[in-house]
């Protein structure tokens, strides 16, 4: 009988050092940004708000026709002129929406490539594995608490993207 429990034994005395210090894994640093802000610290960061801005400005009245426009049409009281006017409208609006937003993105990609560099710098130095956009986590679900004088790392980005 003691000849069959001695295996037994050894087996799991082998499983339980091969395993256990696997079980030992060190603590994952999660950190986020504030990315609006670390945007806004870049050097041609405001530049970039402000053609936002000004694209939303250019585009606000065109887009209040259209709302009018659109109620009209809904409740049925729209002519045939305005029905055209609409679709007139409507493909103008989106037109010059694609445009503002093909300028925006050429402006946005070389800074987005600054930021996303200086957050990998960062991140690295300070021993985290993952970092997240506070706004879309907190908005998304994906992360319901968290410390943040403890895990906000859009100061030293900021500091890093000035460089």
């Amino acid at each position: 009988m003691l000849k069959k429990i001695i295996p037994v034994l050894l087996a799991v005395a082998l499983t339980a050092a091969f395993t256990l210090p696997n079980a030992q894994t060190k603590a994952t640093k999660i950190g986020f940004v504030n990315a609006q802000k670390v945007l806004e610290c870049h050097p041609d960061g405001k530049g970039i708000v402000a053609q936002r801005k000004k694209a939303e400005d250019e585009l606000k009245p065109i887009q209040q026709q259209l709302t009018a426009l659109q109620a009209k049409l809904q409740q049925n009281t729209a002519s045939a002129a305005e029905r055209q006017q609409y679709d007139v409208l409507a493909k103008s609006y989106q037109a010059r929406a694609k445009q503002l937003q093909d300028k925006f993105d050429k402006l946005l990609t070389p800074v987005t490539k600054d930021v996303d560099v200086a957050v990998s710098k960062v991140a690295k130095a300070q021993g985290y594995v993952v970092v997240m956009d506070r706004l879309i986590a907190s908005s998304s679900g994906l992360v319901i608490y968290a410390d943040p004088e403890g895990t906000d790392l859009s100061d030293d980005v900021c500091a890093e993207v000035k460089k």
